[in-house]
């Protein structure tokens, strides 16, 4: 009985602690709360005044010249002398009349905006249109307008005639320098007054704000777009800022009032609060002190012990050290749990440390994904292979790393895949992987297990000897046909001289004779078309590299397909050459090979289109030689992009039965030999644009 009434008097004890620590913090916490509305409130209301004693000082500045203005009004000199027209009297009587001292600028306009009095400035021009339709209804106003970074006030009164008909005569403008000296303010606040930009700077704004510049920006930014005028912001308990807009008549902002507030009046709030937090604190620390005492020797220490222990394990696994057991019931029935699973956490963490060592050093990738086919552990080979860091790993969709379809592994599910030479684009690389993944089902969840080998170097090097060996049937193909086309030029130039020669003999007995002229004109053309394939076949035999003049090589190869552009496909040929185009060294007969094969797929692939233009341009870029060739065509689908420099891909095969998908694969072999490279533009229906992309010879 005696133990049970000790157990009910802890468990009261233990009841009544928690109790009064609850009841104590929402004590403080309402206590705070009261507090901060308090301040809120007292530090709104002094703010707010230092607002209106800047909106007094304005009306008072305001009130001076609208009564200055309406002196000007009733006086029957100005008025009869603005009806007359007469400048002269006009400026002999104001200057008589109104000193100069007294008025920063006037200007006096007739109802035809003519300036009769005052010198015309772009700032009032700006405005000329919103003060006539507002004179016109017999208001008056008052703004601030920015000019040169500097804020000026003009205040504008519309002048009627004084006679029975009532008649607008003009308008009278005074306009005057607007800054904080001009303004009678008695608040002990720092106020900066600066005109309107989208991005003030630290100079502009009270010393004491400038670390909150950014907030102040952004803060005039929001009031700008909603028209606001004014607004408090408090950025941290110590400062506070008041902002007010000035806006003009089109409602566009041109002054800032920056008011800068130290929150530190509101002190002695704080200390209340902080006395009470005190008191409270320490009447708490008494309560906890008294049953504090008990409650530590009995649970706290022992559970402290066991905890400490626990710590050391954590920071290091391997070190096992049981606890010894010198408590009984509850307690040692704990510590006798804890010793238990030591034991079996060091062998279990043993073996996982043998299992990661052995998967850290393989090769492989070795990877892990959830139902999802997310990324959710992996080897250090993995992200070797993936070349890729952590964080664009972890969590990670393994088909969007790969660029692949996630119903490729939909058979996941029933048996294990394999794919061998996997063609796939992470972080827009091409490589090429071996994939094994298997299906895991653990603690009833579906995982996935996979392996990962990187084969992309065999696959370059298996690619690599059959460019060699297209490169090789290229080379000895060329070979053969220069020699057989020097052959033939040889045998046409000596027949077609003798037909050139007895069409002049002719010409001399029969002058007159037309068609004996368009015979030697023809006969010329063709010795010109001979003499330019000999020495197109001449350059393409020297495989030697040398400095080559691109727009030279273009116009050639141009030449030789006129009977494609004009009288096969009728194409409208457009050239923009660059003059002084910088050589590119390589060898002659690759990049003629190259350009002809560009401009060869141009016009093919513009055979069924209704506009036919070819253009070519050169241009240079960064030191880089550019010969662009854009067509009118058919276009490229966005899925054959990829595919079109493969070997033996071709888009010719189904629509016109020839084609071996060669010819731009030995292009971008050419390109990338001389350290270029090939991009492509392309929209179906609209054409494409091919750009070979070559250094310049340096020197």
């Amino acid at each position: 009985m005696k133990n049970k009434k000790t157990e009910l008097e802890k468990r009261i004890f233990v009841l009544f602690f928690v109790i009064t620590f609850f009841l104590v913090l929402i004590l403080i916490f309402i206590e705070w709360e009261l507090a901060r509305f308090g301040i809120g409130q007292y530090e709104d209301m002094n703010m707010n005044l230092t607002l209106s004693e800047l909106k007094i000082a304005r009306t008072e500045m305001e009130m001076e010249k609208q009564l200055l203005l309406q002196d000007l009004e009733n006086d029957i000199v100005i008025t009869k002398a603005l009806r007359n027209g007469d400048r002269e009297q006009l400026e002999i009587h104001l200057t008589q009349n109104y000193p100069s001292e007294n008025i920063d600028k006037l200007i006096i306009c007739n109802k035809d905006r003519e300036y009769i009095f005052g010198e015309k400035w772009e700032l009032l021009d700006k405005y000329f249109a919103q003060i006539y339709q507002d004179i016109a209804k017999e208001n008056s106003g008052i703004f601030i307008g920015n000019f040169g970074s500097r804020l000026f006030q003009i205040t504008y009164n519309p002048i009627f005639n004084l006679g029975e008909v009532r008649e607008l005569l003009g308008v009278l403008i005074i306009i005057e320098n607007f800054d904080i000296s001009t303004l009678n303010i008695i608040s002990n606040s720092q106020i900066s007054l600066v005109a309107y930009d989208e991005t003030l700077s630290e100079n502009a704004i009270p010393g004491n704000l400038t670390e909150y510049i950014s907030d102040i920006n952004n803060l005039i930014e929001s009031m700008t777009e909603n028209k606001h005028e004014q607004m408090i912001k408090k950025f941290s308990i110590d400062d506070a800022a008041g902002i007010k807009i000035l806006y003009d008549l089109t409602n566009e902002p041109t002054g800032i009032f920056i008011i800068s507030y130290k929150r530190y009046v509101n002190q002695f709030v704080q200390q209340s609060i902080l006395i009470f937090v005190l008191i409270l604190l320490a009447v708490t620390l008494v309560m906890i002190s008294l049953l504090g005492n008990w409650f530590s020797k009995t649970i706290l220490v022992p559970v402290r012990n066991i905890s400490n222990n626990m710590q050391d394990i954590s920071e290091n696994p391997s070190k096992l050290e049981p606890i010894e057991k010198r408590y009984s019931g509850v307690l040692g029935d704990m510590v006798t749990s804890f010793n238990t699973m030591n034991i079996a956490l060091s062998r279990h963490g043993q073996t996982l440390r043998e299992y990661k060592e052995l998967t850290d050093n393989l090769d492989t990738g070795i990877f892990w994904l959830n139902q999802n086919f997310d990324v959710i552990l992996y080897n250090p080979s993995f992200i070797k292979i993936m070349d890729m860091s952590e964080n664009q790993l972890s969590h990670q969709n393994f088909c969007t790393l790969l660029g692949l379809d996630n119903k490729l592994f939909t058979t996941l599910y029933d048996s294990p895949l394999t794919l061998s030479n996997l063609r796939v684009f992470p972080n827009n690389n091409q490589k090429y992987f071996t994939l094994n993944i298997r299906a895991v089902r653990h603690d009833k969840n579906l995982k996935f297990f996979g392996s990962m080998i990187d084969v992309s170097k065999e696959i370059q090097d298996t690619e690599a000897r059959k460019s060699l060996e297209l490169e090789l049937i290229k080379s000895n193909k060329l070979a053969d046909i220069g020699k057989r086309i020097e052959g033939i030029v040889h045998n046409i130039n000596s027949p077609l001289n003798t037909i050139l020669g007895y069409a002049q003999l002719l010409k001399k007995d029969i002058k007159d004779n037309s068609d004996i002229d368009r015979i030697i004109e023809a006969g010329k053309n063709i010795a010109h078309t001979v003499k330019g394939l000999l020495t197109k076949v001449k350059q393409s035999n020297i495989s030697i590299d040398r400095p080559i003049n691109i727009n030279e090589m273009i116009k050639q190869e141009l030449d030789f397909c006129k009977h494609n552009l004009f009288f096969k496909h009728y194409v409208t040929l457009t050239t923009d050459l660059l003059e002084d185009l910088p050589s590119v060294t390589a060898s002659h007969g690759d990049l003629s090979l190259c350009t002809a094969n560009m401009i060869n797929n141009a016009i093919q692939a513009m055979k069924d289109t209704v506009q036919k233009e070819l253009t070519v341009r050169t241009s240079v870029k960064d030191n880089m030689v550019c010969i662009e060739i854009t067509d009118t065509g058919e276009g490229i689908p966005d899925y054959n992009v990829k595919k079109i420099f493969e070997t033996y891909f071709s888009t010719k095969i189904g629509k016109t039965g020839t084609g071996f998908g060669l010819g731009l694969a030995i292009t971008k072999s050419i390109i990338e030999k001389y350290n270029g490279k090939i991009e492509v533009e392309s929209k179906i229906d609209y054409g494409s644009t091919f750009t070979i992309i070559l250094p310049q010879t340096k020197g």
